[in-house]
């Protein structure tokens, strides 16, 4: 993944520009976007952490035209410099029901809402499994779809039963995310996507190809997430191991709601049914 500036405005469509947080790592990629969407009006996608550079960056790029501050969900990669920004402007903060400590919406976005601004439309979309709040937002004249966590580039989202996850409900959600047939992606941490569809059946194959994997190695033999772990990622960075434990136990729990597997927790031994 080539680089792209921390806390400088880029326009990647007439409607949308970038200000990229400075939170890079393991698990934000570059860092998280925070999407301005519209120029007479603005409504900020994602903000971000709440860092006083990256605020006064999003500041400068609206020239004082924030309208709304919206959220895809609330993982606190993503939230914490609404409060901010919100305090600032005065513009309400919008996002699906949550009970996240520490922020308060100003209103609820719920499946089919929408943000109509002098240019624009945002729709909101409903799509849980990465998270139970999760949403997606589609600009109407752009036919872009902000992707949130559920479709990034250059890495794979995570759906972690410990923060909300559902495999079952993700896949869904991804599949709902493909019917929509956008021009384009943009994601919560990387670049524009081009090829929004070619991205969506590359997330689904991937967690097909993956699910499948565990059921394999469950039939041949009773195991634990943390051997099984080790098996599917032999070549992984230790940071990243309880994340991928995360993610195979969602994977686990999905089969075993399915009837494939039996098993309790992240701690107990998995077995084919």
């Amino acid at each position: 993944m080539s680089e792209f500036p921390v806390g400088v405005a880029v326009a990647i469509s007439p409607l949308v520009r970038r200000v990229l947080a400075p939170n890079a790592g393991h698990m934000t990629g570059p860092g998280t976007n925070a999407y301005l969407v519209g120029v007479d009006e603005v409504a900020v996608i994602d903000p971000g952490p709440d860092e006083a550079a990256h605020v006064e960056a999003i500041l400068g790029a609206a020239s004082g035209r924030i309208r709304w501050i919206v959220l895809t969900h609330t993982h606190v990669d993503h939230w914490p410099a609404a409060v901010t920004l919100a305090a600032r402007t005065g513009a309400p903060i919008l996002a699906h029901p949550t009970r996240e400590p520490g922020l308060r919406l100003d209103g609820r976005l719920r499946d089919g809402d929408a943000i109509e601004g002098s240019e624009f439309r945002l729709e909101a979309l409903h799509t849980p499994g990465h998270a139970p709040n999760h949403l997606c937002f589609r600009l109407v004249e752009e036919r872009v779809l902000f992707t949130g966590d559920n479709v990034l580039d250059g890495m794979w989202s995570v759906v972690s039963p410990d923060r909300g996850g559902d495999m079952a409900t993700y896949l869904a959600s991804l599949q709902r995310m493909r019917a929509v047939r956008s021009a384009w992606l943009a994601p919560a941490h990387g670049h524009a996507i081009e090829d929004a569809r070619a991205r969506i059946d590359e997330y689904l194959q991937h967690r097909r190809d993956r699910e499948r994997q565990i059921l394999r190695s469950v039939r041949h033999e009773p195991t634990t997430i943390p051997r099984l772990v080790a098996r599917l990622y032999p070549d992984l960075v230790e940071a990243l191991v309880p994340v991928a434990q995360r993610q195979v136990h969602a994977h686990l729990l999905k089969l075993r709601d399915e009837g494939a597997v039996t098993g309790r927790s992240s701690r107990t031994v998995w077995r084919a049914a």
